[in-house]
């Protein structure tokens, strides 16, 4: 298994911290946020890490290098940041999507063992979601019997829409070698090739599961913390959840155990607040 993050947008919900600085970089307390998920990645064994970058990703290979303790980095650069959205990013991937895959975004900050329940799940594909609370909003998933029936982004959810059975999207996925060879990739083709490239990629995902062609399970967080950073509020709840952790000695943590990769520093000149 391989993973990939996608990691190319531009973080404007997030400016000025993100004029010079790429959203996976911002620091949550004390380290960058992509950080967190490499370590997250080391812990859980996964050895190969794809990073699509986009907006200032020479920054994000310099930082990172091709190494991060045992995990491998291949980068692929998304050139037209500017106008495409993740679908295209992770066609630009599919040259990589050649085994299992852990598919995730990079502004996403959670439990580091959340992966690993992950990578134990019986299924083959998989989504990992939370019950849906306000304010969530975004894709959401209807299940039965712990399988996706229907995937509803959050452009086709109606002012009248219940809620009250869906399940939030965390944006961290897992796709088998053969789904994504039979499947996922030939949908991305045809997307592409129609121009669809400032989609969700969940727009496929959600019209393979309407066909019944993708059998996605669902994997609750449970106790599993999780939460993305889209705007400053959301870094500032970040740091105040991390810091109860540590504080707290909270066995459920994100991204605070010791990695064997080497912790570096931001310039100072990368965050103006």
């Amino acid at each position: 298994m391989k993973a990939v993050i996608l990691a190319a947008g531009q973080g404007t919900r997030l400016r000025p911290l993100t004029n010079n600085l790429p959203k996976c970089l911002v620091q949550v307390h004390g380290k960058p946020l992509l950080q967190y998920q490499l370590e997250s990645l080391e812990k859980a064994r996964i050895r190969h890490c794809v990073i699509v970058v986009g907006y200032l990703g020479d920054k994000v290979q310099w930082h990172f290098g091709p190494r991060f303790g045992n995990v491998r980095i291949t980068y692929v650069t998304n050139e037209i940041f500017e106008r495409t959205n993740n679908i295209y990013s992770l066609w630009l991937a599919r040259h990589e999507l050649n085994d299992d895959i852990l598919l995730m975004e990079g502004d996403l900050l959670f439990d580091d063992g959340l992966l690993g329940d992950i990578v134990k799940n019986q299924h083959t594909n998989v989504a990992v979601v939370d019950n849906f609370h306000p304010p969530m909003n975004g894709t959401v998933i209807l299940e039965r019997n712990g399988l996706s029936t229907h995937m509803v982004l959050g452009s086709q959810q109606s002012a009248d829409f219940d809620y009250r059975h869906a399940l939030k999207t965390v944006n961290i996925y897992v796709l088998s070698r053969e789904t994504l060879a039979s499947q996922l990739l030939p949908s991305l083709d045809q997307y592409i090739d129609h121009g669809l490239t400032n989609e969700f990629y969940e727009a496929v995902m959600a019209q393979l599961i309407a066909n019944g062609e993708l059998q996605m399970a669902v994997h609750l967080t449970g106790n599993r913390m999780w939460t993305e950073i889209d705007t400053e509020e959301d870094l500032h709840q970040a740091e105040r959840l991390l810091q109860s952790l540590l504080i707290d000695d909270n066995p459920r943590r994100i991204g605070v155990t010791t990695s064997t990769a080497p912790t570096t520093t931001t310039t100072t000149d990368s965050i103006q607040r």
